[in-house]
């Protein structure tokens, strides 16, 4: 059984996680400490409704988070 703070397979705690930003299978994570770290979950949908439940931020949904060159 999982609690809610912890994922299978994922060594850091929910509350350790500031932000992420994924990409197909792969998943970028900043730490709150600002470590960045990189994960391969098993079952992508799984992690990212974890990851979701668990309020963390996910970086596409922040306002400008990809940067025009030609601003």
């Amino acid at each position: 059984m999982t609690s809610s703070d912890h994922y299978p397979d994922f060594e850091y705690t929910a509350g350790q996680l500031a932000k992420f930003l994924a990409a197909s299978e792969f998943f970028t994570i900043m730490l709150k400490n600002g470590d960045i770290i990189h994960f391969f979950p098993k079952d992508v949908a799984s992690f990212l409704k974890w990851l979701e439940k668990n309020n963390i931020t996910n970086m596409r949904s922040e306002k400008d988070w990809v940067l025009n060159k030609d601003t």
